[in-house]
């Protein structure tokens, strides 16, 4: 069983590193076990963790692990309205 639910229609799918650029916002990783948060460019995200600008967000984040408590309870997302 894992943390990550899949919607059932594919409109996650076109979430990805290149639709941040597209819509001139950071991508957002939260960790929603010890609620550490990071806002970061998707093109030194995508060079930070090696992963194609052409990937669905929510795959990433399937096999992210958080840096401070080492959960796997990672959201991406593209950075909240009032942040770049």
């Amino acid at each position: 069983m894992t943390y990550h639910k899949r919607p059932k229609d594919d409109a996650w799918r076109e979430v990805t590193l290149s639709h941040c650029v597209r819509l001139g916002r950071h991508v957002w990783s939260y960790c929603c076990h010890c609620q550490r948060d990071v806002v970061m460019p998707p093109e030194a995200f995508a060079e930070a963790t090696g992963v194609s600008m052409d990937e669905p967000l929510l795959l990433i984040a399937e096999r992210m692990r958080c840096s401070r408590c080492g959960e796997k309870k990672i959201q991406l997302a593209p950075s909240p309205h009032g942040h770049p």
